[in-house]
């Protein structure tokens, strides 16, 4: 059975009929733009951990962008046990997702790599609130800056506690 050319996907051409591109493309994502394996996956494997975003205009500028038929990196998936997880490109996976798809695919993220990604982002935020933790205390600007990011932060984890009940309330 023929599978297809440079992309490490584990399903037969014939199942996937034409959406595979010469150049081993699904849709509109492109294998060459990947770091790590690509593979093809049936879309309602893919769990997305922060469905609920902050930016419906960015989903919708990709979505179009996607339906012209812009090129956009794998969204990045870290798979653990027998599910697949994404770890990067959420919004793209939404706007992918409101296509009239059935497969995507994905570049899958090691572990090691997904904690690298975890780390390089609690540090940069870490940072960010310790410098404005300083500047607060004397700059009025500082202070409304570290009250936004109070407003972004708290903003950031409740739309993962929404994204968390809506899929919990889908399976029961």
């Amino acid at each position: 059975m023929q599978s297809a050319r440079g992309c490490g996907i584990e399903r037969p051409i014939t199942e996937l009929g034409d959406k595979i591109t010469d150049s081993g493309s699904i849709g509109c994502f492109d294998p060459a733009l990947a770091e790590f394996p690509t593979r093809a996956l049936p879309i309602d494997q893919v769990i997305d951990p922060l469905q609920v975003s902050h930016t419906p205009e960015r989903i919708a500028q990709y979505r179009v962008a996607m339906e012209r038929g812009e090129r956009f990196p794998p969204i990045a998936v870290v798979r653990i046990g027998r599910r697949f997880f994404v770890a990067d490109g959420h919004k793209r996976f939404s706007a992918y997702q409101a296509l009239p798809v059935t497969d995507i695919l994905v570049e899958v993220w090691p572990i090691r790599r997904w904690l690298r990604d975890q780390w390089r982002q609690l540090r940069g935020k870490s940072r960010q609130q310790l410098t404005l933790l300083r500047r607060c205390v004397r700059d009025p600007r500082g202070r409304a800056q570290a009250a936004r990011l109070m407003r972004d932060t708290i903003g950031h984890w409740r739309r993962i506690g929404r994204s968390l009940m809506q899929r919990s309330g889908r399976r029961g």
